[in-house]
């Protein structure tokens, strides 16, 4: 998922000001998801007026097999996404995701019509899609292509936009903080940085600023849960000397501490910019306000 710049400036505004920022992916994992569920409706609308068949070999030839969509769009139609793909299969190759989506497909069809056969008598569900002046509806099995469908996709968009979120917001996030405090130009690195492949432990952080002997100081930048010991444990990879994160706890901190790293934690801080000063101070990196 891409976040606008509203959302990141959101985004921003939120944590700084020590508020939950998680109502901001949520809404955007909506937007996307209800964007991708109407174009769906309407593709499906096109794909049965199209066809004269009874049986789900229209939504195989319009959705997974004609060509029209991308191997990753095919997959998510046929039930399965493209990181479960590899996790099964070790690779994501274009031929890789068509096999593995005409196999899920078929696996899927076959057991939503053996369903249909067991409690039609009992269970109707039928979705009626209009659009403009044409309607169509779906059969059990159909629709339970089409629930899945959008399930699978759902959970797709969720985890692209929270593994996103942190990447997003690192940098817009620390420039906002030195922009608050009046930290000078030249003492701040936000650049892309690359892994220094004179040594084989380095790892790229999200920021850097400059002390007035111009030392430099490595930033690293967290939007992690509580107590998740992976956050801490990245200041040790990227041999930071900053972390800041929207949550730690009290064990995070310690660890942090006893390593000597200097640490700010941004959520129910409503003023987070005196323990920024703080730091910057310690640093002797120069501020203005």
């Amino acid at each position: 998922m891409t976040f606008e710049d509203d959302v990141i400036r959101s985004t921003v505004d939120k944590l700084i000001k020590g508020d939950d920022y998680r109502d901001e992916v949520v809404n955007s994992i909506n937007a996307v998801f209800f964007d991708f569920v109407i174009n769906f409706f309407k593709k499906i609308v096109d794909a049965k007026m199209n066809d004269e068949t009874i049986t789900l070999d229209w939504y195989k030839k319009y959705f997974i097999t004609s060509g029209k969509f991308s191997p990753d769009e095919a997959a998510i139609f046929s039930g399965i996404n493209k990181k479960t793909i590899t996790n099964i299969y070790g690779s994501a190759t274009r031929n890789i995701v068509l096999d593995a989506a005409n196999n899920n497909f078929e696996y899927l069809s076959t057991l939503v019509t053996e369903l249909e056969n067991d409690i039609s008598k009992d269970l109707a569900v039928t979705i009626k899609i209009s659009y403009k002046d044409i309607t169509v509806d779906l059969s059990l099995s159909e629709s339970l292509l089409v629930i899945n469908a959008l399930a699978t996709k759902k959970i797709q968009i969720r985890g692209g936009a929270w593994s996103s979120i942190g990447k997003k917001v690192e940098k817009p996030l620390i420039d906002r903080l030195c922009e608050l405090v009046g930290v000078p130009a030249q003492n701040i690195d936000n650049s892309h940085f690359h892994k220094d492949r004179s040594k084989s432990f380095d790892r790229e952080v999200d920021y850097k600023l400059i002390s007035r002997d111009g030392k430099i100081y490595r930033i690293e930048v967290k939007l992690m849960g509580k107590g998740n010991p992976e956050s801490a444990d990245a200041t040790i990879a990227r041999d930071s000397d900053i972390f800041v994160a929207d949550t730690l706890s009290v064990q995070n901190c310690n660890q942090l501490a006893a390593r000597g790293v200097e640490y700010l934690i941004l959520k129910d801080n409503r003023d987070p910019l005196p323990k920024f000063r703080q730091i910057l101070q310690r640093k002797d990196i120069p501020f203005t306000k």
